[in-house]
């Protein structure tokens, strides 16, 4: 008798077995099934404004002309107003690549013929950047350079450098200000004022 029971028992477990295997099975198919049949995919459209501040240089070869000019070339219907602030830094070098003083006796070696925007429009920032103190709206560019001379004729051996950079951002007081550090009053009319 205990054979016969033994073998109902084993019998028994096997279908047990298989009878839980097959409900797993369902259960696993219809859970995999509800949850791809509640997925979907949202689609977030966004337009942003365009950005594309330019360095335009205008210049002849060693000292005369020498146009620096910053434009807004971001279309008209999709462009974004900026806000500026430039850089630039100057080098003298001699043939061996041995960097030279940019003054003598206290005077710069080369003479910079700013334009009225930059005397009037900019503000040094105390960080090596110049504030400018309007917008530019798409189309719009401000000139800051038109020449350059040499003071001291015994630098005419050497070889002379000046390098423009710019940073441009989308005209908002919170994008300066985590950016840059500086905290624009920006008027309706474009007029930018700049606090450290």
């Amino acid at each position: 008798m205990n054979r016969y029971f033994r073998k109902s028992n084993k019998k028994g477990a096997i279908l047990a077995l298989l009878a839980i295997l097959a409900i797993s099975a369902t259960a696993g198919s219809l859970i995999a099934y509800a949850v791809s049949r509640n997925t979907s995919v949202i689609q977030n459209d966004m337009e942003f404004a365009e950005s594309v501040m330019q360095l335009i240089e205008d210049s002849d070869p060693g000292f005369g002309k020498k146009e620096i000019t910053f434009k807004n070339n971001a279309s008209a219907d999709n462009g974004a107003t900026q806000l500026l602030r430039i850089a630039y830094s100057e080098t003298w070098t001699s043939t061996d690549g041995t960097v030279i003083s940019n003054t003598v006796n206290g005077i710069n070696v080369v003479a910079k013929s700013w334009t009225t925007a930059f005397v009037n429009d900019f503000v040094d920032g105390n960080d090596g950047w110049y504030y400018y103190e309007k917008t530019l709206a798409p189309g719009e560019e401000v000139k800051v350079l038109n020449s350059i001379s040499l003071n001291n004729p015994d630098y005419n051996i050497y070889n002379y450098d000046i390098s423009f950079r710019f940073e441009s951002i989308q005209t908002t007081a919170g994008a300066a200000t985590a950016l840059w550090n500086k905290t624009p009053t920006i008027s309706n009319n474009g007029e930018v004022t700049w606090a450290p």
